[in-house]
């Protein structure tokens, strides 16, 4: 019997950007849900969701946290991507993504920046998040308590956390570009 291939998931064929929809939406592959103590990551070599690290007690992930597909980072893995919804979904979960903006981080000397991103806009059904359009429009208790968390968990990990700011949506979509480029030149080089 030859040795057995393990992939059981299809997450390097999803596209960046939602067909017809660039520079609008992307596309987000959810990690670790809102409301959990545990932080999931995506394991490619077993294409399947492996449970990272549980936070400490009063720690919880405040949204649903994952990767836009199809990325990659300055930190060597898939763009990371914060989605502010009403509820959480699970763990592997796909959606369509509105990019509003950026928080800019450098974890232990390495640029480490996280997209934040809210559901698109529905017809007929009405979420809190639908007057954001660009990250200045989070309000202020919102972004210090995503922006707070993002540090302590990083802390508590033993990392260096330096909080540089947020960026715009327009330059959101500039990082996603540069970083398609990467995993782009990353693959030919491979």
């Amino acid at each position: 019997m030859g040795k057995a291939q393990i992939n059981p998931t299809n997450y390097d064929a999803i596209p960046t950007y939602v067909p017809h929809e660039k520079e609008k939406l992307v596309y987000a592959v959810i990690e670790t849900p809102a409301q959990t103590r545990h932080k999931y990551a995506f394991d490619p070599a077993y294409g399947i969701m492996q449970l990272k690290q549980t936070l400490a007690e009063g720690l919880t992930w405040p949204y649903d946290y994952g990767f836009v597909p199809q990325t990659l980072a300055e930190d060597g893995d898939p763009t990371d991507v914060l989605v502010i919804s009403d509820a959480p979904t699970i763990s592997g979960c796909l959606l369509k993504a509105r990019i509003i903006g950026a928080i800019l981080l450098k974890k232990n000397g390495t640029i480490n920046n996280r997209l934040i991103a809210c559901l698109p806009r529905q017809e007929g059904v009405a979420l809190k998040t639908d007057g954001f359009d660009e990250i200045k429009d989070v309000p202020k208790d919102t972004m210090d308590g995503i922006e707070r968390f993002l540090v302590e968990y990083s802390e508590v990990e033993g990392n260096a956390i330096e909080y540089k700011g947020t960026c715009s949506r327009k330059k959101a979509f500039a990082m996603i570009e540069a970083d398609r480029k990467r995993r782009k030149r990353a693959k030919k080089s491979s």
